[in-house]
């Protein structure tokens, strides 16, 4: 993957995210949601420095971001943060599970990331050229690519698409919930969170994902 093409994948990875947030933040009431966006920005920083393909500098600005967040307000173990950071966790890794086009095996190929320049773009926002102008563009360039992918928001791209591929073997599971097993371990350790909790929904969403990959096979 040249360089553009890492940073355009990068570009519509962040716009998808910001989109799946806004269905998160709605799970909340409205009290809670600077733990939500503190709880997103932790998460987002914790799996941005365990992906090796994250560009250095968007994993030094999620890190300096949760700095000033926890700066303002540093919760305490114990309080309502935890249970936020609980199922904000699990989302995100539902997220990561979901049977949907951004998923799935040929989602590059279908949003032509080879041809896309969004990622230019998103390379100067990541160097600190960040505008408004900048933003809208990105979003906007994004948004086009997506209307080739029609199944972002189901969880049954392998029911309505036949080439439908989940990126994410039954065998090759074991990364994403290595991944946050250790974020999850680094979040008990900070915040108190129920580390078993946890580990019992993880065998649940396993056991759901293979089910699933099961029926495609």
């Amino acid at each position: 993957m040249s360089d553009t093409e890492t940073y355009s994948f990068f570009a519509v990875s962040y716009e998808l995210n910001k989109k799946e947030f806004k269905k998160k933040l709605s799970l909340f009431p409205e009290e809670m949601r600077y733990y939500v966006i503190l709880a997103n920005s932790i998460i987002g920083s914790e799996n941005a420095k365990r992906v090796a393909e994250t560009p250095g500098a968007v994993v030094e600005g999620s890190r300096e971001f949760v700095e000033k967040l926890l700066s303002l307000v540093s919760p305490e173990a114990g309080d309502g943060f935890r249970e936020v950071a609980e199922t904000y966790l699990i989302e995100a890794m539902k997220g990561e599970l979901r049977f949907s086009c951004p998923n799935c095996e040929n989602f590059s190929g279908c949003i032509d990331l080879e041809n896309l320049t969004v990622g230019l773009l998103f390379k100067r926002c990541a160097n600190g050229e960040e505008t408004e102008e900048l933003r809208n563009e990105i979003s906007l360039q994004v948004d086009r690519a997506l209307q080739r992918t029609p199944y972002v928001d189901t969880d049954r791209a392998h029911e309505l698409c036949r080439d439908f591929r989940h990126q994410c073997s039954a065998s090759g599971i074991g990364e994403i919930f290595g991944r946050y097993s250790e974020i999850a371990a680094d979040l008990q350790r900070s915040f108190g969170l129920d580390y078993r909790k946890i580990q019992k929904e993880m065998v649940a969403l396993n056991m759901e994902f293979c089910k699933k990959s099961e029926s495609v096979q």
